[in-house]
């Protein structure tokens, strides 16, 4: 434990799977935490665990395609922690169709999530990371970005 003691992390898609197994690990290694998702259940559950294990955490409902919101949580965890250190961009959807099936909206509603997300994230929380003294910004992406799969096109895309 220690390697980002006193620390502030945001991390993004924390309810489940790798978001939450980021949120985890930073909380072990002594990052407070605060964590987003638009699965407010569990968002919860990841509090809990973090919580449970002696780790500080908040969760906050967010859809990462509303810049405002953006906005509200990067002043949420400046007020609440004094800053952000470690942005982790997570949150991001996979849509299954072909491309030739896929409806315009989905494609929207996809590249929405898993591009514009990062694009406000960066936009709204590297100001208080370089308010905060500095840290990282982690980009979460998939292998489906360097090679295509059947009927993830829109997902490879993004």
């Amino acid at each position: 434990m220690g390697r980002v003691a006193g620390k502030v992390a945001l991390v993004t898609g924390a309810a489940t799977g790798i978001g939450r197994g980021a949120a985890v690990a930073l909380a072990a290694e002594g990052a407070k935490l605060v964590v987003t998702d638009v699965d407010e259940a569990g968002l919860k559950e990841t509090v809990g665990i973090i919580r449970k294990a002696g780790g500080v955490a908040s969760g906050y409902k967010q859809d990462v395609t509303n810049e405002e919101r953006w906005a509200e949580i990067a002043a949420i965890a400046k007020n609440e922690f004094g800053g952000i250190h470690i942005l982790v961009n997570n949150a991001g959807i996979a849509i299954g169709a072909s491309i030739f099936e896929m409806s315009y909206k989905d494609w929207q509603i996809q590249q929405a999530i898993n591009v514009d997300g990062v694009f406000f994230g960066v936009k709204h929380v590297i100001p208080v990371i370089a308010e905060s003294g500095g840290g990282s910004v982690i980009n979460i992406s998939s292998v489906a970005g360097l090679q295509g799969a059947p009927g993830l096109a829109g997902y490879c895309a993004t």
